[in-house]
C-alpha cells in the first residue's frame, strides 16, 4: 500500500518525498479564474489562497521532482457538481496543464465533468474523488464505467461494505481510503451544511439548548440528557474534526481522525493507496503524518496476527483514551 500525501508548494513535495510518500496530490486555481466564474465556486474543494499550488509553474516543479523520484502526482477537480458552462472552462485549463507537464490522474467528483474528460482527453487518467459518494457497488460500477481507474472511497465507510465493493468490481480499478487526518461531521458528498459566517455551521456547535416539550414544559432530565450528548458532539469535533487544534502529540504524531487499526483489513480487501488528509495543514503535520504511516506500514510487513496489530496500531502515539473513545476513528466497528 502507498502513501498518499497532500501538498502544496514544491518544497512540501520535497520534504514529503523524502519522507516517504509514494504519491501526492494537489490542488490549483489560475489567477484568471475568477474572472471566468466571479469568486463563488472554486475550482476545487479548497479555497484559491488554502491548500493549493500558487501557480502552474509551481505544478510543473512538483511534477518533475516527483517523477524523479517514481513519486505520482494527483491534480483535484473534486467538487461535487460543476455548472455546464463552466465544463469547457475546466476542459481549457486541464489542456493547459497537460501542455507544461504531465500529472499522472485528476481527481473528479462530478460524473458530468468526468464524462467529458473521458472523451475530449482520453489519454487521461482518472480517479473518482470521495466526493463522488462511493458508498455501494452501483456507484462503484457507475465510475468505472465513465473511466475512472481508481474509486476514493468516502471517509467513515464500513470495512465491510468496502470490501464487498472491491469484491464486485474486482481488479480492473485501485482503490484508496483514508487512513489519517481530518474528519466530517457528515458523508461530504451529500453535505448542505451552510459555511457562511466563519465556516460550517456543523464544526461551531457553540450555541446554549434548552427542550421544551409541546406544552411548554421543561423536564431537568431531558436537558441533562441532551446537553451530555452536545458535549459528546463538541468532543467528537474537537478531536476528529478540529485534529485538537491541528496539534501534534509529544511523541511528535499529528493527532485527528486515524484508520491505522484498520490497517490490516485494508491490505487484505485490496486497497493500493492510503490517503493522509489535509491539504491546508502546516508541513509539520503533513511530514508528521507520513512518518506515523510508514512507521505503520512497516509493522505490517511480514505480521500475520490482525489482533495484534490492531493492539499494535492502537498504541502507535500513546494515547489509547483516544482510540477507546472512537471520536477519532474513521472505521468503528
Amino acid at each position: 500500500m502507498k502513501i498518499l500525501a497532500p501538498l502544496t508548494s514544491f518544497e512540501e513535495g520535497k520534504a514529503l518525498i523524502s519522507e516517504g510518500a509514494k504519491e501526492l496530490y494537489c490542488g490549483l486555481q489560475p489567477n484568471y479564474w475568477d474572472s471566468v466564474s466571479g469568486d463563488r465556486f472554486w475550482l476545487n474543494r479548497r479555497g484559491p489562497s488554502q491548500g493549493n499550488l500558487p501557480n502552474l509553474e509551481e505544478l510543473s516543479k512538483v511534477v518533475g521532482l516527483a517523477h524523479a523520484h517514481d513519486v505520482k502526482v494527483f491534480l483535484t477537480l473534486n467538487q461535487s457538481v460543476y455548472s455546464n458552462s463552466l465544463y469547457q472552462e475546466i476542459l481549457k485549463f486541464v489542456r493547459e496543464v497537460y501542455a507544461i507537464c504531465s500529472p499522472d490522474a485528476l481527481i473528479i467528483g462530478d460524473p458530468g465533468l468526468m464524462k467529458m474528460m473521458k472523451e475530449k482527453m482520453p489519454e487521461v487518467t482518472l480517479h473518482a474523488s470521495s466526493l463522488g459518494g462511493i458508498l455501494n457497488t452501483e456507484t462503484a460500477k457507475f465510475f468505472r464505467d465513465l473511466g475512472a481507474k481508481r474509486l476514493i472511497f468516502p471517509r467513515y465507510l464500513d470495512l465491510e461494505d468496502m470490501a464487498n465493493i472491491i469484491q464486485k468490481i474486482g481488479s480492473d480499478v485501485e482503490y484508496e481510503a483514508f487512513v489519517l487526518n481530518d474528519g466530517c461531521i457528515f458523508e461530504e458528498a451529500y453535505c448542505f451544511a451552510n459555511h457562511a459566517f466563519s465556516g460550517a455551521i456543523c464544526h461551531n456547535p457553540h450555541w446554549i439548548y434548552k427542550l421544551y416539550d409541546k406544552n411548554g414544559q421543561s423536564r431537568k432530565e431531558d436537558n441533562c440528557s441532551f446537553s451530555q450528548h452536545l458535549m459528546d458532539y463538541r468532543e467528537f469535533i474537537y478531536i476528529g474534526i478540529k485534529n485538537m487544534g491541528e496539534s501534534i502529540s509529544p511523541k511528535g504524531d499529528p493527532m485527528g481522525m486515524c484508520g491505522l487499526c484498520a490497517l490490516p483489513e485494508l491490505k487484505a480487501m485490496g486497497v493500493c493507496s492510503l490517503k493522509i488528509v489535509g491539504r491546508e495543514s502546516s508541513l509539520e503535520k503533513k511530514a508528521a503524518s507520513v512518518r506515523l504511516l510508514r512507521k505503520s506500514l512497516a509493522s505490517l510487513e511480514g505480521e500475520e496476527n490482525p489482533e495484534i496489530l490492531k493492539l499494535c496500531f492502537r498504541m502507535m502515539r500513546s494515547i489509547p483514551k483516544l482510540c477507546d473513545s472512537s471520536y477519532m476513528c474513521y472505521y468503528r466497528d
